[in-house]
């Protein structure tokens, strides 16, 4: 199984890398989730006030916590 490297930095321009194994590519919401679950375990994070009509909301939230995902690339 593939194996896929999510490149994302944080707005203290630090980057860092979660690795998924999956078939497929993830799109840029689920690469959204695994960054979400890496780099906000330490934090308590409030998705309450996302529209619910937004079409990306993790990666709403993420934006609002200063993180970018700059890439999303095959390991394997």
């Amino acid at each position: 199984m593939p194996k896929w490297k999510i490149t994302y930095t944080n707005n203290d321009g630090n980057t860092s890398v979660v690795e998924y194994n999956h078939a497929e590519k993830p799109d840029m919401e689920k690469a959204a989730q695994l960054v979400r679950d890496d780099a906000l375990s330490d934090t308590d994070y409030d998705d309450s006030d996302l529209p619910n009509d937004y079409d990306a909301p993790t990666i709403a939230l993420l934006e609002r916590h200063g993180i970018t995902i700059s890439g999303i690339a095959q390991v394997d």
